[in-house]
């Protein structure tokens, strides 16, 4: 007599992502959470743990996502700066020289909405980061982002023009780059009112209207 066999079981395929896929959203959260810790308590002070609570994840669940903090802080400098590049890259694209393309910048500095003021706040905060912790630093330094490339190119085409020597590049560079990060914090920080005083005192000094006299 033949002997009957047992059906298989059917495999039940269960609601959510693949095993090995990623959330976005999750990853997203982790940043915005990360961004705040590396503001609010530095770079060294900052424990997955308190970054993971923050997130509504596991601390476990973050190297899913990031395999170190160095790569974490790396992806939040990137994440940051995907909040204000358009912003800066608009503003510089308008202007019609290296001059006023200064003073744009120092004017999306001072009108910067809550975002891209975190976005700052945190920005402004790297040059220290990366000052203590080489392993920041050789990150950050591996690849500026856009900020500093839309930045350089404007410089770069300053020069072409004739509006500034080719020795004074990596100043302009700089100051440009270090009054964005600069004013913004401080106009997040004191606020509005205080802070178009700083974006137009800066404008004065531009324009060599801040003195009476040279010294």
């Amino acid at each position: 007599m033949p002997t009957r066999r047992t059906p298989k079981p059917k495999k039940v395929h269960k609601l959510g992502r693949p095993p090995g896929q990623l959330s976005d959203d999750t990853r997203k959260s982790i940043l915005i959470a990360a961004r705040d810790q590396f503001a609010r308590v530095g770079f060294e002070r900052a424990t997955n743990r308190d970054i993971a609570a923050a997130a509504g994840v596991t601390a476990a669940a973050m190297y899913r996502y990031f395999d170190s903090k160095p790569e974490l802080y790396d992806a939040v400098v990137r994440d940051a700066m995907s909040e204000i590049v358009p912003r800066v890259r608009g503003a510089l694209a308008s202007a019609p020289g290296l001059r006023a393309a200064f003073r744009s910048l120092l004017q999306v500095a001072g009108t910067m909405d809550g975002r891209e003021q975190s976005a700052m706040r945190f920005l402004a905060g790297m040059p220290n980061e990366m000052q203590r912790h080489p392993q920041v630093a050789k990150r950050v330094l591996a690849d500026p982002g856009e900020i500093f490339v839309a930045v350089n190119e404007l410089v770069a085409a300053g020069i072409r023009a004739g509006e500034i020597s080719s020795d004074k590049a990596q100043r302009a560079v700089s100051v440009m780059i270090a009054t964005l990060m600069g004013l913004s914090a401080y106009t997040s920080t004191v606020g509005v009112e205080l802070g178009s005083e700083a974006q137009q005192g800066f404008i004065d000094l531009l324009e060599s209207q801040l003195f009476l006299t040279s010294s």
